[in-house]
């Protein structure tokens, strides 16, 4: 029934696993970035099922054309469900072609950068020196662009994933240089940062109370500084 609801459902295997959405399921981001996420976890979860089937000595095959509405209705699948991915599975043909690793023009793994076949550096630590203040901020404005250019098509709640991490990298200053007295306050945020950054993959509402409350706590500090007493 499969393969008459699935253009894309080549060959006669005797099995398919169909990967689906439960869309019950909290993501702990907004509707449009939970479904961009889904389909990053279902590929993850229809590569992991080949691989097994690889182990077992069976051969699978993604598949992606076929009726959504037709699928649902063949596997009886609630409205909940939303199906991701069909991967057949079957043992595989006696003359099929061997893995592209195994073939004459297989090589496909390169160290580096493109087209070396051996490693140009040493793998244990690329850095030859200790780096520099100088370099460190070079390579935090790197990362303050590059974290800019992803975010508008990264899901939304990653804008300030890369906000508070620019926090805790700029706080790693004090590691490298004696040219800044260390500041135990912004030492602390860098630790409390450290610690739930990955907050916001499980819970959306517990990132934000975090960041309000940092807001918070820097504020105080604020008006410690400036000598201004709190009432709070």
């Amino acid at each position: 029934m499969l393969k008459a609801a699935a253009p894309g459902y080549f060959g006669a295997s005797t099995a398919a696993i169909v990967v689906c959405t439960d869309l019950r399921v909290d993501q702990g981001v907004s509707k449009v970035d939970a479904d961009q996420c889904t389909l990053y976890d279902a590929g993850a979860a229809a590569e992991n099922i080949v691989l097994a089937a690889y182990a077992l000595g069976l051969g699978a095959s993604f598949i992606k054309s076929y009726s959504e509405t037709a699928v649902k209705r063949i596997l009886s699948l609630p409205e909940r469900c939303r199906t991701e991915l069909i991967v057949s599975l079957g043992y595989p043909a006696p003359n099929e072609p061997p893995p592209i690793k195994k073939r004459p023009e297989g090589k496909i793994t390169y160290y580096d950068s493109y087209g070396h076949v051996e490693r140009l550096y040493p793998t244990k630590n690329t850095r030859t020196h200790a780096i520099t203040p100088e370099q460190y901020l070079f390579e935090y404005s790197l990362f303050l662009l590059t974290s800019a250019r992803g975010i508008p098509s990264e899901p939304r709640i990653y804008g300030a994933i890369r906000l508070l991490d620019a926090v805790s990298r700029l706080s790693g200053l004090y590691s490298i240089t004696s040219a800044l007295k260390p500041d135990p306050f912004l030492t602390s945020a860098k630790s409390k940062i450290d610690t739930e950054l990955d907050t916001a993959m499980t819970s959306e509402e517990s990132f934000i109370k975090f960041i309000d409350d940092l807001v918070d706590q820097f504020t105080r500090e604020l008006k410690n500084r400036y000598g201004k007493e709190s009432s709070l």
